[in-house]
C-alpha cells in the first residue's frame, strides 16, 4: 500500500513539475520579457534538483533494499546525493538574482558572477567536507549527515533568498506602479514557497506515511508563485501576441492603459482586422 501511495505522490510531483515549466514556456512566447525566461530556467533547476535529490535517494534506497544490499552501504550512497545535486540548485539561486533584475529592466553587475562562483565553491567544498568528516567520525550517523547536508543548503538558500528580497526592494521603483502590488504579491509567494521548503525539510523524517505528503508540499511550493502568474501575466507584462479576443482582454487593456472610449473603439477595430482607412470610414473621423 506504502509503495504506491510513493508512485501516485512521485506522478504528481511530475505533473507539477511539468505544468509549471510549460507555463512559463508559454509566457516567453507571449510576452518575450527576460524575467520569463529566467524564471523558466530557475524551474527547470529546482525540479532537476528535486528529482535527482529526493526522488533519486528514494529509488535508490528502495532497489538496493531489494538487492539485499546492506543498509551501511544504501547510506552512504544516498547521502551522496545531495552534494552532487549542489550544482542544479545553484543554478536556480543564480537565476533567482537574475529575475529581480529582469523585473526592474537592470543591468545585472559582472561583479555577480565571481559572487556566483565563490559561493558555489563554497558550498561544494562545505559539502564534501562534512562527507569526509563523518566518513572519518566513528561516532558519526547518517542521520546527522542528513541534517548537516540539508542544514548547510538551507542556509544558502535563505542567503539568496534575503539577496532576492532586498534588491527588489532596492530597485522596486522602476517597475510600473500599474503592476507593483501583482509584482509584491508575487514575490511574497516566492518567499513563502521558501518557507514552506524549510518547513517540509523539518517534517521530512516524521515516518514513511508522512513523507509523500511533505515531498508533494515541497514540489507544490513553487506552484504556488506560478500559479499567481498565471491569474495576473496580463497585468504584469505587455504581450506581443494576443491570445485570442474577448470583452475580458479589452477590459484589462482599458484598465491597464487607461484608454478612452474612442480609443476602445479603435483598438476593436483593430482588432477585428480592418484597415486604417476601414477604421476612419466606420468612426467618421480623418486619418490625419
Amino acid at each position: 500500500m506504502l509503495s504506491v501511495v510513493y508512485i501516485i505522490i512521485c506522478i504528481f510531483c511530475l505533473a507539477i513539475s511539468i505544468a509549471g515549466v510549460l507555463l512559463c514556456h508559454r509566457w516567453i512566447n507571449t510576452y518575450n520579457a527576460g524575467f520569463h525566461k529566467n524564471y523558466l530556467y530557475y524551474l527547470i533547476a529546482f525540479y532537476t534538483f528535486a528529482f535527482y535529490t529526493i526522488w533519486g535517494q528514494i529509488i535508490v534506497r528502495t532497489v538496493l533494499l531489494s538487492l539485499g544490499v546492506k543498509t551501511g552501504i544504501i547510506e552512504s550512497v544516498a547521502t551522496t546525493f545531495p552534494v552532487l545535486g549542489v550544482p542544479f540548485l545553484f543554478i536556480s539561486w543564480i537565476m533567482l538574482i537574475n529575475m529581480v533584475y529582469s523585473m526592474t529592466d537592470m543591468e545585472m553587475n559582472a561583479r555577480w558572477y565571481i559572487i556566483h562562483f565563490v559561493m558555489l565553491a563554497f558550498v561544494i567544498a562545505a559539502s564534501w567536507i562534512l562527507y569526509a568528516f563523518f566518513i572519518e567520525n566513528a561516532h558519526a550517523t547518517y542521520e546527522g549527515l542528513k541534517y548537516m547536508e540539508t542544514g548547510l543548503l538551507m542556509v544558502f538558500e535563505a542567503i539568496y533568498f534575503m539577496i532576492f528580497v532586498f534588491l527588489y526592494f532596492v530597485f522596486r521603483q522602476r517597475i510600473k506602479t500599474t503592476a507593483l502590488q501583482q509584482y509584491n504579491n508575487f514575490v511574497a509567494l516566492m518567499v513563502l514557497g521558501f518557507l514552506l521548503r524549510v518547513v517540509c525539510l523539518l517534517f521530512s523524517s516524521q515516518g514513511p506515511w508522512v513523507l509523500p505528503m511533505v515531498v508533494l508540499l515541497f514540489f507544490a511550493s513553487n506552484f504556488i508563485p506560478v500559479t499567481y502568474m498565471f491569474m495576473h501575466a496580463d497585468q504584469m507584462f505587455n504581450p506581443v501576441k494576443v491570445q485570442g479576443s474577448g470583452e475580458v482582454k479589452v477590459k484589462l487593456l482599458v484598465e491597464k492603459f487607461q484608454i478612452t472610449k474612442r480609443e476602445r473603439e479603435v483598438v476593436l477595430l483593430i482588432c477585428s482586422g480592418k484597415t486604417n482607412q476601414q477604421i476612419a470610414d466606420d468612426l467618421f473621423i480623418s486619418l490625419q
